[in-house]
């Protein structure tokens, strides 16, 4: 790991990871998400739902953020 420095430390790419790096993006922030698991997902991923995106069956719990993830 480099020593360059960061605005943000984000522990977990769930979906709210994902949603925090999107939006530091957009303000121009520098970013780095940490994650326990081998890839994006979080804990419903990893563990209890592999291959799912989420645990419930809604849009309010989603990518919304990116309307074309959302809709893949």
């Amino acid at each position: 790991m480099s020593n360059t420095s960061i605005d943000v430390a984000i522990v977990g790419a769930g979906l709210g990871g994902l949603y925090m790096l999107h939006k530091c993006r957009q303000l121009g922030l520098t970013a780095r998400i940490w994650e326990q698991g081998g890839g994006v997902g979080g804990t419903w991923y990893w563990n209890r739902y592999p291959g799912a995106r989420c645990d419930i069956e809604s849009m309010q719990y989603s990518f919304q953020f990116d309307e074309e993830l959302q809709q893949d």
